[in-house]
C-alpha cells in the first residue's frame, strides 16, 4: 500500500473500528478476520499504521495471553467438574453409582487410576469406594436401581430365559456361572414320531412342539419332511356301466347338465348338452350331418 492509501479519512476511520472491536473481543488476528470476512495482511497493515509496529506487538502478545489464560481456567473448570461426583455414604444413588463402577473395574482388570481416567473419576474416590465395598462397610444391589428401560429384556420362553448374573460371573473357573446351552440333536426316528403326534386326534402341533420343548416352526418342516399332514390326491374310481338299458338310463339321468346348458336326447339312446335356447331338433340335424361330433 502508497502512503497516501493510509491517510484516506473514511478508510482510517473504518480500519479504526475494526481494530477497536478486535482489541475488545479477545480473539486472534486470524479468527477475528474469518470472522469479519477480512484480509489477514491488510489488517495487519492497518494495525501497524494506526497503533504503531510496537504497540500492535504488544496488542497481539496481550490478546494471545489472554486466550491462554481462557484455555487455563476452561480446563481447570472441567477438570473440577469431572471429579464433582458426590460421595455421601447416606444416598442410596451414590451407593449404587458406585457400586456398579466398582464391579466393572474389576472385571475390566483395569488399576484404579486406569479406570479413573477412562471413566473421568476420581481415583481417590473409586479407591475409597472399592475399599468400602470390599469390607462390607456397604452392601447394595446396584441393579435393582436400575431405570426398568436399562434393564435386561426377560424371554417369555421358560426354556431359554437365563437367570440375571453380573458381571463378574463369566470368569473362567467360576462355580456360579451358568453353563452354556447344550444343542440338542435328534434321530429320524425320534423326528417320524414326534411328527406322528401331530396326527392324533385332537392333537395341535404347537402343543406338541411344547411338549418335546422345540419351535413349532420346527416340527411342521419334520412333517414336510416325512410327508405328514400332506394333502392326497383323489384316486378316480373305474366305472362300468351295465348291460341292462333300464340300468344304464337310471345311471345317465344322474348325470346333470351343467350351468346353462339343457340335454338333447338323441335317437340312438345318447345324450348331448347343449346351450339354453338352443332348439333340440336342430341339434340333432347337425350330429347326424357331422356338423358338430357327439
Amino acid at each position: 500500500m502508497r502512503p497516501k492509501h493510509f491517510q484516506n479519512k473514511a478508510r482510517r476511520e473504518w480500519w479504526s473500528l475494526h481494530v477497536e472491536a478486535w482489541r475488545r473481543s479477545g480473539l486472534g488476528i486470524r479468527k477475528y478476520c474469518r470472522q469479519q470476512r477480512l484480509t489477514e495482511n491488510t489488517f495487519r497493515r492497518w494495525l501497524k499504521q494506526l497503533a504503531g509496529e510496537d504497540t500492535a506487538r504488544k496488542l497481539a502478545e496481550y490478546q494471545t495471553e489472554l486466550r491462554r489464560e481462557e484455555r487455563t481456567r476452561a480446563l481447570r473448570k472441567q477438570k473440577r467438574q469431572r471429579f464433582s461426583v458426590s460421595t455421601d455414604i447416606r444416598n442410596r444413588a451414590t451407593q449404587a453409582f458406585w457400586a456398579m463402577h466398582v464391579e466393572a473395574m474389576n472385571w475390566s482388570g483395569m488399576g484404579v487410576r486406569a479406570y479413573a481416567a477412562a471413566m473421568q473419576l476420581s481415583p481417590h474416590s473409586l479407591r475409597k469406594w472399592r475399599d468400602r465395598l470390599d469390607t462390607g462397610e456397604v452392601a447394595i444391589d446396584w441393579r435393582a436401581h436400575l431405570h426398568p428401560s436399562a434393564r435386561p429384556a426377560v424371554s417369555t420362553s421358560a426354556r431359554n430365559s437365563t437367570p440375571e448374573r453380573n458381571l463378574t460371573a463369566a470368569e473362567i473357573g467360576d462355580p456360579t456361572a451358568p453353563a452354556a446351552p447344550i444343542r440338542r440333536f435328534f434321530s429320524d426316528e425320534e423326528k417320524l414320531a414326534i411328527a406322528r403326534e401331530t396326527e392324533q386326534p385332537g392333537a395341535k402341533v404347537s402343543a406338541v412342539a411344547r411338549k418335546h420343548g422345540i419351535v413349532t416352526g420346527l416340527l411342521f418342516r419334520w412333517r414336510v419332511q416325512f410327508g405328514i399332514g400332506q394333502k392326497k390326491r383323489a384316486k378316480l374310481a373305474h366305472v362300468v356301466l351295465a348291460d341292462n338299458a333300464a340300468e344304464t338310463q337310471v345311471l345317465r339321468n344322474l348325470v346333470r347338465p351343467p350351468e346353462g346348458m339343457v340335454a338333447v336326447d338323441l335317437a340312438d339312446g345318447g345324450r348331448v348338452f347343449a346351450p339354453v335356447g338352443s332348439d333340440p331338433d336342430a341339434v340333432r340335424t347337425q350330429i347326424e350331418s357331422g356338423e358338430i361330433a357327439p
